[in-house]
């Protein structure tokens, strides 16, 4: 599995500190509610202000009709470490919600494993700036599939 200091020790991994901080305990509230996650098994393996990652042993129901890692779930990986990301940084109250994203996708995704990594670029009182990369695990290497570029927009209580 990659991680964040195999990725290259990006600079935004202590870059920020969280404005709500039970951010953790509200994240995983949210996660609770997150069926889609549920219903395909995905799951957040670390979360840190600014940071998460998700990753997961592919299982049939994540490929598409050829065998590759279905594009939709591709997507739906980078929507999901993204906006967690984006979350771990607002205001208590505050929540977030995709406003826009792109994900380009480099490769098939064929393998055994599926690694999310989703950061902030740039945080703001209204919209954040994320990005994600996608790893798919093949025959003992770690594979960049896809990146995505997003943009949050924050919800004020009210």
């Amino acid at each position: 599995m990659i991680t964040i200091e195999q990725h290259g020790g990006l600079a935004y991994r202590s870059q920020y500190a969280p404005k709500n901080p039970n951010y953790l305990g509200l994240i995983h509230k949210k996660l609770d509610g997150q069926e889609l996650m549920k219903r395909l098994d995905l799951r957040l393996t670390h979360i840190e202000p600014g940071y998460t990652e998700a990753s997961n042993t592919l299982q049939k129901m994540h490929l598409q009709q050829d065998g590759y890692l279905h594009g939709g779930l591709t997507g739906a990986l980078a929507d999901i470490v993204s906006g967690f990301a984006a979350y771990t940084l607002v205001e208590p109250g505050e929540r977030v919600v995709t406003a826009d994203i792109r994900t380009s996708y480099f490769r098939p995704g064929v393998g055994t494993a599926v690694h999310a990594l989703g950061w902030v670029v740039k945080p703001g009182k209204n919209f954040f700036f994320c990005e994600a990369e996608i790893f798919i695990e093949r025959e003992e290497k770690t594979i960049l599939i896809a990146k995505s570029s997003s943009t949050m927009a924050v919800i004020k209580p009210g």
